[in-house]
């Protein structure tokens, strides 16, 4: 079971306009106004303001052991050795190099991990600076494991079914582990709320997820861009083959209980699929389902990509990707990979 969470942090932010066409010249020049929004808005955020306020909110909450530090092509701080207790150490690396990324940046993630009441957790903070009009400037995202449910390394099937499986098959256990992952959101969005007071911080989602097995599924690694929509910060840091076997013990576990619980089902690539209490999910998605929709292109999205078209062509750096800031599709957005840190098994 993954546990799966996302806070976004909104901040002021001014419209970024496109360079005016043709006849849009010729009305402004006989006093109309053009429209020359295009959906997009750049944020008044300081990557010394990020990291600093991020610095204050993880302290709050006792969470004090750094993965890295990543800003635009740039990797400032990564904890190959898996040292605990060194998230001074990341606010170190990129205080010496404040003087080039203190104030404009493109992009920023800051990831740390955290262990409590049987889970374990990586929390990723991504900010942009622009994004779209409605998006938010900064997300952190928050993916989670119960350690009971974890394949260890080495472990045959047979061995991992027998030690996970009496947890697997607790509802009252898993329902548990939900509660105590819901609380640790709560806590996160407000020490961030309390970091950041001028910033609207709200929980946009904080759910539990099965992964629907696939057999046909290639088990080698398929890393996600961190751009991409459904990217799980967890599987980026922490992939492992032997999480097939997990998926595949709750999956029957899901369907053999007395009582359906509510959860959200995705498929390997994490794309929603509905719920475990939906009619027929055993067979395959609902018909209300969005995920024969995630490759597609709305009218929606079409206009958003258009409009960044619009703003490539006056000359304003788009830098878009499908991603939490962008619904213009899915795709590497040109940051770094999985292959840039190779996980820490």
């Amino acid at each position: 079971m993954k546990l799966f969470g996302a806070i976004a942090l909104h901040v002021e932010a001014e419209d970024i306009l496109r360079a005016p066409r043709f006849f849009e010249k010729i009305k402004r020049a006989f006093g109309g106004k053009p429209d020359l929004r295009t959906g997009r808005a750049r944020s008044a955020l300081e990557a010394t303001a990020i990291v600093e306020a991020t610095r204050d909110a993880l302290r709050k909450i006792g969470v004090t052991n750094a993965v890295s530090l990543f800003i635009d092509d740039t990797v400032l701080f990564h904890d190959r050795e898996g040292t605990p207790d060194d998230l001074g150490d990341l606010f170190l690396a990129f205080h010496d190099n404040d003087s080039v990324f203190g104030q404009g940046f493109r992009e920023l993630r800051l990831a740390v991990e955290h262990r409590e009441a049987g889970l374990h957790l990586v929390l990723e903070i991504q900010a942009r600076p622009e994004h779209k009009k409605d998006a938010p400037a900064a997300r952190t995202l928050i993916s989670g494991r119960i350690e009971a449910l974890t394949p260890r390394p080495g472990e045959d099937a047979e061995t991992y079914r027998k030690r996970a499986e009496p947890v697997a098959t607790d509802a009252k256990a898993l329902e548990m582990f939900r509660i105590q992952f819901t609380a640790l959101v709560d806590r996160v969005r407000d020490a961030l709320a309390h970091a950041m007071p001028t910033a609207k911080v709200e929980v946009e989602v904080a759910e539990p997820r099965i992964t629907r097995p696939d057999p046909k599924a290639d088990t080698a690694r398929d890393p996600q861009s961190p751009r991409d929509r459904n990217y799980d910060p967890y599987d980026h840091y922490y992939w492992s083959p032997g999480w097939v076997m997990a998926d595949m013990l709750m999956w029957s576990a899901m369907f053999s209980m007395m009582s359906m619980p509510h959860y959200a089902v995705v498929d390997h690539h994490h794309h929603y699929q509905g719920h475990t209490d939906d009619t027929g999910i055993q067979d395959g998605p609902t018909d209300s389902s969005p995920a024969e929709a995630d490759d597609a292109m709305s009218a929606d999205d079409a206009a958003a990509e258009s409009d960044a078209q619009d703003i490539a062509d006056s000359g304003v750096d788009t830098d878009s990707g499908g991603s939490w800031w962008d619904d213009a599709g899915g795709g590497d957005g040109g940051g770094f990979d999985g292959g840039d840190f190779g996980g820490f098994d």
